[in-house]
């Protein structure tokens, strides 16, 4: 069972992927115009932003509303897995750094380098999330 922290921060995680999941989609062409120009990037990546405040303060209070003022904070196993999700999720984003470091020596436009270090970004989440649940599940400190 995961304390209300814990399932607080594995739903917010996921509910910033959404979005940014809908993006892709559009940069990748499968549904929807991609954004053209910096401003509607930065318009839409703001929109995400505020969505995922929002969504965050509904998920603390259900979260908070269901758990007792004790229980909310995680216990030293979950505090562990979460640096150790970090830490995984750290590694993927420094190695996508690395290569973008290399692929900026290539052509491509200021869209696709941004573009990139959103997905680095994101699949460093991805990353953390899901090593998260791996360590939940299989019980490793």
């Amino acid at each position: 069972m995961m304390s209300p922290s814990m399932n607080f921060t594995l739903w917010a995680s996921s509910l910033l992927l959404l979005p940014f999941g809908w993006h892709f989609g559009t940069v990748l062409g499968v549904w929807g115009t991609p954004p053209a120009t910096r401003t509607e990037l930065f318009i839409r990546i703001a929109v995400i932003v505020v969505v995922f405040i929002v969504a965050s303060i509904v998920v603390a209070i259900a979260t908070a509303s269901r758990a007792g003022d004790d229980e909310f904070m995680p216990d030293e196993r979950e505090q562990i897995i979460v640096q150790k999700a970090e830490r995984n999720g750290y590694y993927l984003l420094s190695a996508g750094l690395v290569f973008l470091m290399w692929a900026v020596f290539e052509p491509m436009s200021p869209m696709v380098v941004a573009n990139t270090l959103i997905a680095i970004m994101c699949l460093g989440e991805l990353v953390k999330i899901l090593s998260g649940l791996i360590y939940l599940r299989i019980g490793q400190i």
